[in-house]
């Protein structure tokens, strides 16, 4: 077993997806809440997979043993955006039209149809939502990370981070943004051990991390 964080492809979308789906509960598995599997990720995830204004990175697993050709198994990503506005643009016009198309809002009278997961993710597709002036104005890259509950607590984690962190820095940013759930006291506790600090929002729990900082320790 060999771990490596490579560059993702469109290819990488159904491991992506799952991944997403199995985490999309404050890091625990989702699978329960969702008839339509796939949404978690057609908000979180996979556009990242296909929009240019993105990074994208997966964390694989490679079995290489006894000299058999080598199989990959994503295990974890990183994705994000070196800037949130231009990302929210290209989505708009490249991304949602199409989602939203798959995934009409179903009439409100069919709402007990649904968990409220379900329903929070056609509000989402339906009216896509824009990160607030207040986190922007600080830091214009942000992150999702997820990473398979066996995979965790090794440093890949950390490593993830600085790939985004390098990503930020390299088109001039000083620093990314994370947004999480508020329920996810394991993803809180991470992320202000690695350096995050909480950032003011009146529209959700948002951590900024200094990449100068995160990349110089």
């Amino acid at each position: 077993m060999v771990l490596k964080i490579r560059k993702a492809t469109a290819a990488d979308e159904p491991a992506v997806s799952h991944i997403c789906l199995v985490t999309a509960d404050a890091g625990k598995s989702a699978e329960e809440l969702f008839q339509n599997k796939e949404l978690p990720g057609l908000v979180y995830a996979v556009p990242y997979l296909h929009l240019s204004s993105a990074y994208r990175f997966v964390l694989v697993d490679i079995n290489d043993e006894n000299d058999q050709v080598q199989e990959e198994k994503v295990v974890g990503y990183v994705v994000g955006s070196t800037n949130c506005r231009a990302f929210e643009k290209d989505a708009t016009e490249n991304w949602w039209p199409k989602i939203q198309a798959r995934y009409p809002h179903p009439p409100e009278d069919s709402k007990e149809q649904y968990t409220g997961a379900e329903w929070y993710y056609f509000d989402t597709i339906a009216q896509p939502p824009t990160t607030g002036q207040e986190v922007v104005d600080i830091y214009q890259a942000f992150l999702h990370i997820n990473i398979l509950k066996p995979y965790r607590g090794k440093g890949w984690g950390s490593k993830l981070i600085r790939t985004a962190a390098e990503e930020a820095k390299s088109e001039g940013g000083k620093g990314l943004w994370v947004g999480i759930d508020s329920k996810n006291d394991e993803g809180r506790k991470f992320y202000l051990a690695i350096g995050f600090e909480r950032m003011e929002s009146k529209e959700g729990e948002y951590y900024g991390l200094d990449v100068d900082k995160y990349l110089n320790r």
